[in-house]
């Protein structure tokens, strides 16, 4: 069985996973806290998503990676990560499919470059998530290089991406703690 990990967020406020978009319009403040990640990278919040017909941020962001995969990657590249809390979901019993739900295969790109290209999304597949599942040796490397750098690595660089359109109820995925 294949399951999908999304973050939880700080300052959850409900029992429910929202878009940033959503958040937006439902929560403003709590919105304006999770939009600072995209400092930078602001033109990421205008990426299409050619299988949704929606923006990058009116979907949900889940990784087919498990997070302790991405704690270790983190400590081999030398940082000492904080514990994380992460919501794992079984995407069959969640609905995933087809039209609600893209994955973004992270091809490789300049460091920053988040210029999207069409053929960088594909329809989900439940059967690829198995594929999907190991941290790419891209994530690795990114880890290591921003290790030197000094600079704090953006988690899910080089890991493909799970795009779920729709807010989730929490209730109906398992909280996990890593590590």
């Amino acid at each position: 069985m294949s399951y999908l990990y999304h973050r939880v967020p700080a300052h959850l406020t409900g029992s429910v996973l929202y878009p940033l978009n959503t958040l937006k319009q439902k929560f403003p403040a709590i919105y304006t806290a999770h939009a600072a990640k995209y400092v930078g990278r602001e033109t990421l919040t205008q990426q299409i998503v050619p299988p949704l017909g929606c923006l990058w941020n009116d979907a949900l962001h889940f990784s087919p990676v498990h997070p302790n995969s991405i704690y270790q990657g983190l400590l081999a590249a030398g940082f000492e990560p904080q514990p994380m809390q992460w919501f794992e979901a079984e995407p069959l019993a969640l609905n995933f499919n087809r039209t609600n739900t893209a994955i973004f295969l992270h091809p490789p790109k300049e460091y920053l470059d988040f210029t999207k290209l069409a053929d960088a999304f594909a329809p989900f597949d439940y059967a690829l998530l198995s594929e999907l599942s190991e941290l790419p040796e891209a994530t690795l490397a990114y880890y290591r290089a921003s290790r030197e750098s000094g600079q704090s690595p953006l988690l899910f660089h080089r890991i493909p991406h799970i795009l779920y359109r729709g807010s989730l109820h929490v209730k109906d995925m398992t909280l996990i703690r890593i590590p």
